[in-house]
């Protein structure tokens, strides 16, 4: 561009659409339209969810008057325990998760069901991690594995 005296050079109406452009670029960086891929979610996400619908079934057939109470309270306790194991191993959990839906209960038959359906999901688990989440995911598999044949 040419000055008034004929000269050619920067004027300050470049100059503010440049620093206007880099600006702009600052901004989308900080949006998701620069980011990458979203991470793939934690494959344990789905053993989370169950474990707390296990809590709510057991909350359930707890607070109908189960005449197995005590032995329910201790399993669920366990399941609580895993509950928290499980949390901290995947944390922070992924924002966009959705839990799967409480398990329904109403007897200690439906317990039964749920923990064979719980069990074999988290042997599934415990083959298919690597190996510094295997001994957790073993230890969960195997208490299921016991509550259901408490339970029975």
């Amino acid at each position: 561009m040419r000055t008034p005296d004929g000269a050619s050079g920067t004027s300050r109406r470049d100059l503010l659409r440049a620093l206007a452009a880099v600006g702009a670029a600052g901004a989308l960086a900080g949006c998701d339209l620069l980011a990458g891929p979203e991470p793939d979610p934690d494959p344990l996400l789905g053993l989370l969810a169950e474990t707390q619908a296990l809590l709510t079934a057991y909350d359930q057939v707890i607070a109908a008057g189960s005449a197995n109470a005590a032995k329910l309270q201790t399993i669920r306790a366990t399941h609580e325990a895993h509950l928290t194991a499980l949390t901290a191993m995947i944390s922070p959990p992924s924002p966009t998760a959705t839990p799967s839906a409480a398990t329904a209960a109403d007897s200690v038959a439906d317990l039964k069901k749920a923990e064979a359906t719980a069990a074999k999901t988290a042997y599934d688990a415990c083959v298919a991690t690597i190996p510094a989440r295997a001994t957790l995911l073993g230890e969960i598999a195997a208490a299921r594995a016991t509550h259901l044949a408490v339970l029975s």
